[in-house]
């Protein structure tokens, strides 16, 4: 008997139906063309990459703001996974619905609680555990708060490795506003009002690892769901776009653009809730350029870096390179990894594709890291001519051919693909 789906719920079929009805309404449509004119309107706007992303970025925020929207109900909550690349397997379809600068190496899944309620999650981990599990409570869905460096505040996080499981990788846990210093597999929300969770599994090595299995459960179900409000839904989405598009504009423009120079990738930051460290910055080639890092995984269990368009969607990671972490990756002699930035291809295997556009956004994350120490994490980034790039890579840089990089674009294509079994 083949086994279930792990994304492929019940639930998440009933909502993405749902968010493809939504996508078609006219109150959607004109938000869609909305956001549009806000991002022709930026200076980014005017820029080559920027106009030529602006539809597919606009789109795919629009349809993150509609599976927020469908996200909401704390009497009826289903963990719905999105921020992902389109996808059409087990009788569900849907669009591009990534934006933030999205990890490809992450399954991220959500849903809203309620302090007046109590909940249970039920997972279980697979035979080749992830990275990371975590799970967050936050005041509110990223972009619809105060602005911050994580988009948002945080309430109450637990991660795998403080994860109490039986002897066959199954766990449950706890949500509610009741606080014990002693309980384990348990968040705490605030009474009274309603708290944002969301849940990321960190796949690392995309050949073995697979997400978590995961339901959630309200315990005190006495209320009937009803029917579900089109017309109210997609009120609701568009209210949600009109907010979250605007802020995170504002947000690359305070913390990328206007934080940090082109074409460099800073030391990074240590990040709240035990989640390792971070860093990114933007960058703006000319065609014979190339902006090579290489960054120091200090021990970490995971590094990835990886590449957005300007406006925090993930570039094409599925059947491209825009993304690489250290099982992708091919290691120098000393540990650290170097990776070339460009838009045409410089024939080495660690080449960050950005999908045959000039410029971009840029994002390196450490995850499960005993010892942050920021200022030794990124070695050097610098902007070199394609004519010099080899006196700028290291000797043991292993290159590959056309059909090398085919070969190593359909395996990736099989192994991300993996996770929708």
């Amino acid at each position: 008997m083949a086994a279930t789906p792990i994304l492929a719920t019940d639930g998440q079929r009933r909502l993405e139906s749902l968010a493809r009805e939504i996508l078609r309404t006219d109150e959607m449509l004109d938000e869609i063309a909305g956001v549009e004119a806000l991002y022709s309107r930026d200076p980014l706007g005017a820029t080559a990459t920027g106009a030529a992303t602006i539809p597919r970025a606009a789109h795919s925020i629009a349809v993150a703001s509609i599976l927020y929207a469908l996200s909401e109900d704390p009497i009826d909550p289903v963990l719905l996974w999105g921020v992902t690349a389109p996808h059409r397997f087990h009788g569900l379809e849907l669009p591009r619905s990534g934006f933030g600068i999205e990890n490809p190496d992450n399954v991220y899944r959500k849903a809203t609680v309620s302090g007046d309620h109590r909940y249970e999650i039920r997972g279980s981990f697979g035979p080749e555990r992830v990275v990371e599990l975590h799970f967050e409570t936050r005041d509110s869905v990223p972009g619809m708060t105060v602005m911050a460096a994580e988009g948002g505040l945080q309430q109450a996080t637990l991660r795998s490795d403080a994860i109490v499981t039986d002897a066959d990788g199954n766990f449950t846990i706890t949500i509610d506003a009741s606080e014990s210093a002693e309980a384990t597999n348990h968040l705490t929300i605030p009474a009274g009002r309603t708290s944002f969770l969301i849940v990321r599994d960190l796949l690392g090595d995309w050949e073995s690892e697979l997400p978590s299995r995961l339901e959630i459960v309200r315990l005190d179900a006495t209320e009937e769901t009803g029917q579900a409000d089109v017309p109210r839904l997609a009120k609701r989405s568009a209210e949600i776009l009109r907010t979250i598009a605007p802020f995170w504009l504002d947000y690359f423009n305070q913390y990328s653009y206007g934080a940090r120079p082109r074409n460099t990738v800073p030391a990074p930051r240590v990040r709240p809730g035990n989640r390792g460290m971070s860093t990114g910055g933007h960058f703006a080639l000319e065609d014979d350029e190339a902006l090579v890092v290489t960054l120091d995984g200090l021990g970490a269990e995971y590094l990835g870096i990886q590449l957005a368009d300007p406006w925090g969607v993930a570039y094409e990671y599925v059947h491209r390179t825009s993304s690489l972490n250290t099982t992708q990756a091919h290691p120098n002699a000393d540990g650290t990894y170097t990776f070339v930035i460009s838009r045409d291809d410089p024939g080495v295997y660690n080449w960050l594709d950005t999908d045959g556009h000039s410029a971009g956004l840029v994002a390196v994350r450490w995850q499960s890291a005993a010892d942050p120490r920021p200022d030794a994490a990124v070695r050097e980034s610098v902007v070199v001519r394609f004519a010099d790039l080899a006196g700028h890579l290291p000797e043991e840089t292993l290159r590959v051919s056309a059909v090398e990089r085919d070969l190593q674009r359909a395996s990736r294509a099989g192994q991300f693909h993996r996770r929708y079994t």
